[in-house]
């Protein structure tokens, strides 16, 4: 179920128009950099875009130096996360994803951490790459908060969930920020 779902949605992806893409991306980005608790973020932990995910390499090339930025990398298995103080630190790793060549591992918290996935629902739940990696980083380590990036074209409804699935406190389209733990209204 999981597994075909996991492949319409990359396909549904694939095929939105890229100046869909580009222009959407700056939205979802420039509504991100608007937010308090972005403003109040020193430790941010993000994805590296791939394919046809929402592209963050101009984000953390317009922030590096002005916040720390932490990346994923896999190894062994499990997650870890890399600071990263410039975009040429990156190699292709697993599945061809930018990599930190680094294995400095920083096992602290993070402010805000910007969560990858195929697709999201209106509640938070994301059906990932199905590696779980960023399910056990979320039950395993201290974050103050996490966002979800979405194409609005793809929210879905109700994506199906498990037990060890835990949602984002945030989502972000084009269209509109779901605040889904109100912890984190935009009005505090």
């Amino acid at each position: 179920m999981k597994k075909t779902l996991r492949k319409k949605f990359i396909s549904e992806r694939n095929s939105l128009a890229s100046d869909y893409r580009n222009s959407s991306t700056n939205t979802i980005f420039a509504t991100l950099e608007e937010q308090n608790f972005f403003e109040s973020s020193e430790k941010i932990f993000i994805y590296v875009g791939f394919g046809s995910e929402i592209t963050t390499e101009t984000f953390i090339k317009k922030w590096i130096n002005k916040k720390q930025i932490f990346v994923p990398k896999i190894e062994n298995g499990k997650m870890n996360l890399i600071r990263l103080k410039s975009w040429d630190e990156l190699a292709p790793g697993h599945f061809g994803v930018l990599e930190p060549t680094s294995s400095d591992y920083y096992e602290g918290k993070i402010d805000l951490v910007v969560t990858p996935s195929i697709v999201f629902d209106n509640n938070g739940y994301r059906l990932g790459y199905g590696k779980g990696y960023y399910d056990k980083y979320f039950s395993s380590r201290e974050y103050d908060i996490s966002v979800g990036l979405s194409y609005h074209k793809l929210l879905q409804d109700n994506v199906p969930k498990e037990g060890h699935d835990i949602k984002v406190d945030v989502i972000i389209t084009e269209e509109r920020i779901f605040i889904i733990n109100e912890k984190y209204n935009s009005n505090n």
